[in-house]
């Protein structure tokens, strides 16, 4: 009978800390530690349940231990013309088979049953703290990061990673276990095979030590590889439109070849090396089988032999050809169980180059989030001030910033205009709390921002841009996104303040309606109003306007800006444009040009001077 569902499901609540990973992570520093060293810190308390799929697995290795014996004792028992002495155990042995056999069905299940449990919630856990620890490292990470080889430490890796779990569940217990039982019976029946079957582990170790550096090598150039052609087959696939636009195809095919090539490549590579491992593993083990079999003869024909075996003498009895075929047996068995460790060993050093790329987030800088002890923001007025701002992107010896002052007051706008790059949406990243200002500094009513708690201010921030992230769930779900318990009602007033009611009513299961995926399937005003939607649910006191109608057409932008000015009514704004529609409507406007600000005053003021944003106004605005 199978267990319910509800048994196999890990608990919700079974989840990787952050502290534990990185404690466990941080073990290879120097890229020394064992895999195995790191998978069993990050389980603790579940010394109980290996022990119990310890005992399973050897309940389960029941019939591999006994039936060889039993199969002996019956050979030996084969007496022409005495057929009663094999009948009268025949019977007993079969039924001890049976029970065997039936004890190994249920052994087996149950112990994977447990072993997977452990793995699946453990990888669950880590995916999640990874998650988390991906939320918290700084910018500078996610500005130059490939999500091909973020994605890797989710799925390839992590895959990789499991391979511990098999490594210890499979090749250290189960047949590790095999082992030293085969050991202890050929020990006992004959102690000079001993010496021959033993030597199958030290000489097949042997052949691993050697090859381990290679292997190593060639599993990071797989993984290198791997993770660059999913870096470059997830730009393929968004720039599936523009490539085909452009009738550029060929280039992003052989592009993505390129990778593929370099992946074939290192997979070759590795595949020869673990190919040269388990083919050598396999020639030293068919020549010991060789001796086994040849001294097995020779005992089993020469009779008592007298022998001196670590420097003892030993007499040898005479082989009966049961136990023969009982010690070939075995030795089968071991090197069998050899061959399955051996073969797991290659998982072993791929998992150690998973926990090396997974410590390389660990090595990444953070953002300053550790927010104890900073001050909690439990009203925001609204006021922003930026006093002597510079600022510089890691690695750029430009500065993105360049000593800017400005001050908007609680519940007024300011617009920032400006070629690009002429630091806009650094002003907005710093607001965001997203870098910190390498001189100057960032005051909200008041405060600098470094003192305070950043998740608390970022709960009454609102942000609309261009490009509006949809997820792929309903329309309420969408608009009240963070909300556990999203309020309908408050979804439709903020839907009806926004201009989306209309449209999100006729789709076919209105609010309920399941979005595809980044919204598809709605338009680009739609989704616009969408994100407007959004903000007006979470009611921030600070809102910043990111290009929030540069990609749309009249009517569209006409709805569009209804909703915004409906969204800005008594809230401080922070507006980034191009187009006058939107700059016109705002309190002030902030010219910046090479990170400086060059020019504020209202649109009125502005216009009247014959100053930087009067050509921008008759250029590029207009």
């Amino acid at each position: 009978m199978l267990p319910p569902m509800s048994s196999l499901a890990p608990p919700d609540s079974v989840v990787v800390p952050s502290q534990r990973l990185r404690a466990a992570v941080e073990t290879v520093a120097g890229r020394s530690a064992s895999p195995l060293a790191v998978w069993w810190r990050l389980q603790p308390g579940s010394l109980g349940q290996w022990l119990a799929i310890f005992l399973l697995q050897n309940v389960r290795q029941l019939p591999v231990y006994a039936l060889p014996l039993l199969t002996g004792l019956l050979i030996d028992r084969i007496i022409p013309g005495e057929p009663g002495l094999v009948m009268a155990v025949l019977p007993w042995v079969l039924t001890a088979a049976f029970a065997m056999c039936v004890g190994n069905v249920i052994a087996t299940t149950w112990g994977s049953l447990i072993r997977q449990r452990i793995t699946r919630t453990l990888t669950a856990g880590l995916r999640r703290a990874l998650a988390r620890r991906l939320n918290h490292l700084a910018f500078a990470f996610h500005d130059r990061a490939r999500s091909g080889e973020v994605q890797n430490k989710f799925i390839l890796d992590m895959q990789r990673f499991e391979g511990v779990h098999n490594f210890f569940s499979e090749s250290l217990i189960l047949h590790g276990s095999t082992i030293l039982a085969m050991l202890v019976i050929v020990a006992v029946k004959q102690p000079l095979f001993l010496v021959i079957i033993a030597a199958v582990v030290p000489l097949n170790l042997g052949v691993a030590l050697a090859l381990r550096r290679r292997m190593r090598e060639s599993q990071t150039a797989f993984r290198i590889a791997e993770s660059d052609f999913l870096s470059q087959l997830n730009e393929t696939i968004g720039g599936v439109r523009l490539n085909r636009a452009h009738a550029t195809e060929d280039l992003a095919e052989e592009r993505l070849g390129r990778a593929a090539g370099r992946v074939a490549v290192r997979g070759i590579r590795l595949d020869f090396v673990t190919s040269l491992f388990g083919s050598s593993a396999w020639a030293t083990s068919s020549f010991l089988h060789v001796v086994v079999v040849g001294l097995g003869v020779w005992l089993a024909v020469s009779g008592p032999t007298n022998v001196e075996l670590l420097g003892l003498a030993v007499t040898v009895p005479r082989l009966s050809v049961g136990d023969l075929t009982v010690l070939i047996t075995y030795y089968a068995i071991v090197s069998g169980a050899m061959g399955h460790i051996l073969q797991a060993m290659p998982a072993l050093s791929a998992a150690r180059d998973a926990v090396s790329s997974l410590a390389d987030l660990w090595d990444e800088e953070q953002e300053e989030e550790d927010d104890d002890g900073k001050l909690p923001i439990r009203h925001l007025a609204g006021e922003i001030e930026l006093r002597g701002v510079r600022f510089a992107y890691t690695g750029s010896e430009a500065r993105s910033l360049d000593g800017v002052d400005l001050r908007i007051p609680a519940g007024t706008s300011l617009a920032l205009v400006g070629p690009s790059g002429s630091g806009k949406s650094t002003i907005a990243s710093l607001l965001l709390g997203f870098y910190q200002p390498l001189e100057g500094a960032v005051l909200i009513d008041g405060r600098d921002l470094r003192g305070l708690d950043r998740r608390s201010l970022r709960r009454q921030l609102g942000v609309v841009s261009q490009d509006v992230v949809l997820f792929r769930d309903s329309v309420l779900d969408n608009i009240a996104w963070g909300d556990r318990s999203p309020d309908l009602a408050r979804a439709r007033e903020a839907a009806r303040r926004a201009n989306a009611l209309e449209f999100i009513e006729a789709l076919p299961e209105g609010f309920d309606h399941l979005l595809g995926d980044r919204g598809v399937g709605l338009s680009g005003g739609q989704r616009q109003r969408l994100a407007i939607a959004r903000a007006l649910y979470r009611d921030p006191r600070i809102l910043v306007l990111d290009e929030a109608t540069s990609a749309l057409d009249p009517e569209s932008e006409r709805l569009v800006q209804a909703a915004l000015d409906e969204l800005m009514r008594g809230r401080t704004t922070v507006i980034i444009a191009h187009r006058l529609s939107t700059v016109r409507s705002a309190d002030r406007i902030a010219v910046l040009d090479h990170g400086r600000v060059v020019e504020t005053g209202t649109y009125a003021e502005l216009m009247a001077r014959d100053g930087a944003f009067r050509r921008l106004a008759q250029g590029q605005l207009a």
